[in-house]
């Protein structure tokens, strides 16, 4: 799952870097929660703590933007 999830940020932050914001925010997102089960077994707080905050942003913002454009 770990490895899936970092395969998932680096294509968000690239469909990102590319303007597809939508997409990357929503594959960000995606892949905290993938990322998520990994940390909790191995009791990484901080990871658990900026994943939520995160994840909680990439929602909000695929919400807004998907709201805007669609």
């Amino acid at each position: 799952m770990r490895c899936l999830a970092s395969a998932l940020f680096l294509l968000a932050h690239g469909l990102l870097v590319l303007e597809h914001v939508a997409m990357g925010t929503a594959l960000h997102g995606v892949a905290e929660l993938f990322l998520a089960p990994w940390a909790l077994r191995h009791r990484a707080w901080d990871i658990i703590v900026i994943g939520v905050i995160f994840c909680v942003f990439d929602l909000w913002g695929t919400v807004r933007l998907t709201a805007l454009f669609g």
